[in-house]
């Protein structure tokens, strides 16, 4: 999927939804796994209007993986913040969480396919390194832009901004 979207063949299936509706569902999905290291996620949805036209499918996928890297780069009891607000021409979504941060070099690769960041000195968190590659995927396909501001030992910000008018 992440070839066929990245080649712009993958058909997105966009309807009108609400971006809270969708912030809120899948935080829900993380609440269990949160409870067992006593994190949290703290939501401030503040976007007067946060109607758009989304694939629901790929923009859960989307916010459900940057609530899992928050939870799985943490070496502390997680929160994650979740923050929407208007911007001049769609919404913001800014993700934050107080994890292990990332370094000026890492941040300039995580959005590459297959880069990981190594969690200490060994790659000992799951995963194929396509998350953060799928999720920039997402964000392009919707006609966005995402950026990441991070701290070594303070967490890592990511902002996404997803225009309201998608035409080309």
């Amino acid at each position: 999927q992440i070839a066929r979207l990245e080649k712009g063949e993958l058909e997105l299936n966009k309807d009108y939804r609400s971006v809270h509706e969708i912030i809120d569902a899948a935080s829900k999905r993380f609440q269990l796994q949160l409870n067992e290291l006593e994190g949290e996620i703290e939501l401030s949805l503040n976007a007067k209007n946060d109607i758009l036209e989304v694939d629901e499918l790929h923009f859960s996928n989307m916010i459900n993986n940057l609530i899992d890297n928050a939870i799985k780069y943490n070496d502390k009891k997680p929160l994650i913040k979740i923050n929407t607000s208007n911007y001049n021409s769609g919404i913001q979504i800014e993700v934050t969480d107080n994890g292990i941060g990332l370094s000026k070099e890492n941040q300039n690769k995580i959005f590459d396919k297959f880069y990981r960041v190594a969690k200490g000195n060994v790659h000992d968190v799951k995963g194929f390194g396509l998350g953060l590659s799928y999720v920039l995927s997402i964000v392009k396909a919707h006609h966005g832009k995402i950026s990441v501001e991070s701290k070594l030992k303070e967490g890592t910000k990511f902002i996404i901004q997803i225009p309201t008018n998608q035409t080309e």
